[in-house]
């Protein structure tokens, strides 16, 4: 068993090529070119009716191999035949050969049931023969949990990969191993789990790299590049998938090239990048109708469907959803049938066509439930909150967005967001380890080739370790400087952070001045309402109330521009009509200051403070919006 070379939204569409499919092709191409089961169909007929005992169960499991894939009739009855005899000879290695045959018959019919039976089966013959240790037992495992996996039924695929995996591990079977990691991963990926999917991904890709097995690192690029397009960071998805894309061109191989395509395709549409799906998209539809393949056929009209409805153009959306309705459910692809009906109730809401585009939106989210379709749950309760809203059905509205917003937090977790970035470290390291050893394993393979090349290979080497040295020293140095500029920065912060301690300390002192002079003038007034010379002491006292207060205006706003250098230019520059007190207002603000606090140091009322902070956000544009005033200045 291989792992899948896709996932989520459009992994099925490798079905061709992945996990099971893959091992139908190598059996055939094993069943070909390995002397031992070489097949030529003519040859093995003649020797049939003269083969007897074991011979014959082998003939006719290799006559079984042969028809597998295009003649499922005539394949079934060499692998019952050859099942049958195996049996009566106690031929077990055979038996559970033909019983892997059968298995793979109904596989490829899409017969999962039955397929899983005959699996099933051939494990307990191998269990029982050979033991659990065996490449045999491990891949007939796995086989059965792909099999859960093609009809959804994510939870007993987890549990067959896994104890796929645990054999693996223990028998050191190290493509079993890269192939249940991956599959795992596939789960996680359908079930909304980034974080785990990515560090099973991560897993497979490292048992790959060192295999050099480079269809698998494609899957493996593959997978990633899905993560990240899931994630929203297109780049990135975009780079891996045409990683993932050249593999294949080199390799010639059509079918997966079409679906590399249709991932592009699937990106460059989330990205906005319409123009380039389309064309992505329209690649992949011209392999896929040439090769006859109806299934991905109608997948790709549906995403041609719906890019052209993200374009806005509904007339051509309708047209190709249209097409591509009766061929998806032809077929009862469940999960591409919950993509398409979310993409009719898209339309049907653009249309205004409430209703419409509620049932829809409801047919998409059963199956999307059934499936566990987490990233699509969260598309159909968005966009059915949308369409109860303009029905003006509120609390249903309501209702749905609380469980859009449920599942998303679920979705994408802190904890995945640095799963994800863990992943991205060790790939790239992991890649350029790989690339260095690579260039080191030439190197040493032209230094054996003749003492001339050798010697210039050397010579290179030296050269190479110079310009190494030289870098590696300019590279030093930039990062001395840079930890010098860095510890500059946090010293420049400190003495931010200590000035405004010291300017906040400064407003506080102020406050408790005035309050002390506060008392001072009522003892003052006191006096004056006992004593005489009333219009004297009045002015005194109001000469004391102007001096003591430009005096500590006057402190403040020195110690608040050595903090803030620049706070009075900007806003100088941005509102140039604004008064000195409305300024002093601002700079109070500025520090975060309440308004009793700004009341106590001006002199002025609460109410007072209240009224200008009013009249503040009519001059600076802020009347008619929410924005919080003090945010604001901070931003400044």
């Amino acid at each position: 068993m291989t792992h899948p070379t896709n996932f989520t939204a459009f992994w099925k569409d490798l079905n061709l090529f992945t996990s099971k499919n893959i091992l139908l092709v190598l059996t055939l191409q094993f069943l070909w070119f390995v002397p031992c089961r070489a097949v030529n169909v003519d040859s093995l007929r003649r020797l049939l009716p003269g083969a007897k005992g074991n011979e014959r169960v082998i003939l006719l499991n290799k006559l079984a191999g042969a028809f597998a894939e295009d003649s499922t009739g005539i394949a079934t009855g060499y692998a019952n035949e050859a099942l049958n005899s195996a049996r009566a000879a106690g031929f077990r290695k055979e038996e559970a050969y033909s019983l892997k045959l059968l298995a793979d018959i109904a596989f490829n019919l899409n017969d999962f049931k039955t397929a899983i039976r005959f699996y099933t089966q051939s494990a307990e013959v191998e269990k029982h023969s050979r033991g659990t240790k065996t490449e045999e037992y491990v891949s007939r495992t796995g086989d059965v949990g792909y099999c859960y996996l093609m009809q959804n039924d994510y939870t007993h695929a987890l549990e067959y990969f896994r104890q796929a995996l645990d054999l693996a591990t223990k028998g050191e079977i190290e493509e079993e191993i890269a192939s249940n990691y991956s599959n795992i991963g596939t789960i996680y990926v359908e079930w909304g789990d980034f974080g785990e999917a990515i560090d099973n991904f991560r897993h497979a890709m490292e048992i790959d790299r060192r295999a050099s097995r480079n269809d698998q690192i494609s899957v493996d690029l593959n997978n990633i590049g899905k993560v990240y397009e899931l994630w929203g960071k297109y780049e990135l998805a975009i780079h891996y998938y045409q990683e993932a894309l050249v593999i294949e061109q080199k390799a010639q191989n059509k079918a997966r090239i079409a679906v590399r395509l249709n991932n592009l395709g699937t990106v460059c549409k989330a990205w906005k990048k319409y123009p380039e799906a389309l064309d992505y998209l329209q690649q992949a539809l011209e392999i896929e109708t040439a090769l006859g393949d109806t299934e991905k056929v109608g997948k790709r009209l549906a995403y041609i469907g719906s890019t052209y409805l993200a374009m806005g153009d509904y007339r051509k959306s309708y047209v190709f959803l249209n097409q591509a309705l009766p061929i998806l459910t032809k077929m009862d692809l469940h999960d591409e049938l919950a993509r398409l009906h979310n993409s009719f109730g898209k339309y049907f809401l653009a249309m205004r066509d409430y209703p419409m585009a509620i049932k829809h939106l409801n047919m998409s989210q059963v199956h999307a439930i059934a499936g566990n379709l987490k990233p699509l749950q969260i598309s159909n309760y968005e966009t059915l909150s949308a369409a109860w809203e303009k029905s003006n059905n509120y609390p249903e509205a309501l209702s749905a967005y609380k469980l859009y917003m449920a599942i998303k937090d679920s979705v994408f977790t802190s904890q995945s967001d640095v799963k994800l970035a863990e992943f991205q470290a060790k790939f790239d390291n992991e890649k350029m380890s790989l690339e260095n050893e690579r260039l080191k394993n030439e190197a040493r393979q032209k230094q054996n080739r003749n003492i001339i090349i050798g010697v210039l290979l050397i010579s290179l080497v030296l050269i190479l370790l110079a310009l190494l040295f030289i870098l590696r020293l300019r590279a030093k140095n930039s990062r001395q400087a840079q930890e010098m500029a860095e510890q500059s920065a946090v010293r420049y912060q400190m003495d931010i952070e200590l000035k405004n301690k010291e300017l906040t300390c400064k407003a506080m002192s102020i406050i408790r001045n005035n309050e002390t002079l506060s008392e001072m003038i009522e003892g003052i007034e006191t006096a004056i309402r006992k004593g005489e010379s009333i219009e004297g002491y009045q002015n005194v006292l109001q000469t004391f109330r102007n001096v003591e207060r430009d005096k500590s205006w006057g402190e403040f706003e020195l110690r608040f521009t050595q903090v803030h250098k620049d706070f009075y230019d900007k806003l100088n520059e941005t509102f140039p009509d604004l008064s000195p007190n409305e300024k002093k207002l601002c700079a109070f603000l500025r520090l975060n200051m309440t308004t009793k606090d700004i009341a106590s140091i001006t002199h002025q009322s609460v109410h007072s403070i209240n009224v200008a902070r009013t009249r503040l956000r009519k001059k600076i544009n802020l009347a008619n919006s929410d924005e919080n005033l003090i945010n604001f200045l901070i931003n400044l």
